[in-house]
């Protein structure tokens, strides 16, 4: 199952949190990807390989020479669109 939430910040910029629970065989494992809409575009980019946006972008955190997701979206963020999921999938 699949959920997608969008954010949106003060400068006009949209961040899409996708997020996922996949289940196998009892075990269960979230994850998520961040896409990035800058406010002039109708674009959706993933800002941690589109070289266009990371150039521009200069500014972003980063660990060992590499953008982190905080710089878009909280733990938070990401927390609400994982319990908006759940609340889609949880057992009656």
């Amino acid at each position: 199952m699949t959920h997608e939430k969008i954010f949106t910040r003060k400068d006009g910029t949209r961040v899409k949190v996708s997020v996922w629970l996949y289940v196998h065989q009892n075990q269960s494992n979230w994850g998520y990807l961040i896409f990035v809409q800058e406010p002039s575009s109708d674009q959706w980019i993933d800002p941690f390989s589109n070289k266009a946006y990371l150039l521009r972008a200069a500014e972003s955190k980063r660990f060992n020479g590499h953008a982190t997701f905080d710089h878009f979206v909280s733990k938070n963020e990401i927390l609400q669109a994982k319990m908006e999921l759940w609340k889609m999938i949880k057992p009656v």
